[in-house]
């Protein structure tokens, strides 16, 4: 049974131990801040959750809350061909990039993290250089065209591989593994392969988390992308990922066709499908939450 003298200690403690008035300022301030970037946030996703379930002839009455309120709009996108074609090939997409992002960027990143690696250095300026230079539209169209991938979803795949910002998260994290471990290891005879799938990768499992939800959400969400190199003409709908599927639907012209139902409601259709395309994003964060939190602090210390 916890003793009441503790709990009396601790009530008076908190009347001697007050905190200066800066703090309570500063910490005021903090919690301002907070709520004023939480309403950025939020009234918009409202505004579009309230379209989405709207009808079109209501839009005008419509704010934060829905009117009219049906699912109309969502049964006409999912019943879309095209839309679950586009799904389909973002997922093929994501799931791709992340795979073999993670796996070509955790392998750059383990001799990286070796003090004695030569030309460690220089081999880490060329990765830089990456972040802060790209090699131009022209170029990589053509070098897309010598592979003979240009206008297919290779082409998003192949230029979405490389991200050096999450290369810099692994190096950092590999760096403070225990070196006793990986002694013992070169001690029982391990190679750096054995070592780098049987024990490197197992203990980094929430950098990789991390690493693997930035990737997702920055592929799911990337359309500029498939907007170049994939291109908005009919015949390569069938190459289009779901992002470039909503760029398009946003560039609809209602005056083609003022009596269809995309133009009567084209603007609830629009904010659907975008709620549509959240959905596996908030589906997967709740699961890799924790590993994020714990991978970028650890990845990050130094």
């Amino acid at each position: 049974m916890r003793s009441p003298f503790i709990s009396v200690r601790k009530k008076h403690l908190k009347k001697i131990i007050k905190k200066p008035t800066s703090d309570r300022v500063l910490n005021g301030i903090n919690i301002l801040l907070l709520a004023f970037f939480c309403l950025i946030v939020i009234i918009p996703l409202l505004n579009l959750l309230s379209f989405a379930f709207s009808t079109g002839t209501s839009n005008s009455e419509v704010t934060f809350l829905p009117k009219g309120f049906t699912f109309d709009m969502f049964t006409y996108v999912v019943h879309d061909n095209a839309f679950w074609r586009s799904l389909g090939n973002s997922v093929i997409i994501t799931i791709f990039v992340t795979f073999f992002s993670n796996l070509f960027m955790a392998m750059a990143a383990y001799p990286l993290s070796k003090p004695d690696f030569p030309f460690k250095r220089i081999i880490m300026v060329f990765f830089i250089i990456t972040m802060l230079f790209s090699a131009g539209i022209v170029p990589t169209v053509l070098l897309l065209r010598g592979l003979g991938i240009y206008g297919t979803i290779r082409s998003v795949m192949l230029l979405s591989v490389n991200n050096v910002y999450n290369m810099l998260l692994y190096k950092s994290f590999f760096e403070g593994l225990p070196k006793e471990t990986l002694e013992a290891a070169e001690v029982d005879g391990v190679s750096n392969l054995q070592m780098f799938i049987r024990i490197v990768l197992p203990m980094s499992l929430p950098v990789f988390a991390s690493c693997a939800f930035f990737s997702i959400v920055g592929t799911w969400n990337s359309y500029s992308g498939a907007l170049m190199f994939i291109g908005t003409t009919s015949d390569k709908e069938q190459f289009w990922p779901l992002a470039l599927y909503i760029y398009n639907l946003l560039q609809v012209d209602p005056s083609n066709n003022p009596t269809s139902f995309l133009a009567m409601n084209l603007t609830n259709v629009q904010s659907a499908s975008i709620v549509i395309s959240v959905i596996p994003i908030l589906v997967i964060y709740p699961f890799v939450i924790r590993y994020i939190k714990s991978g970028i602090t650890l990845g990050s210390e130094k």
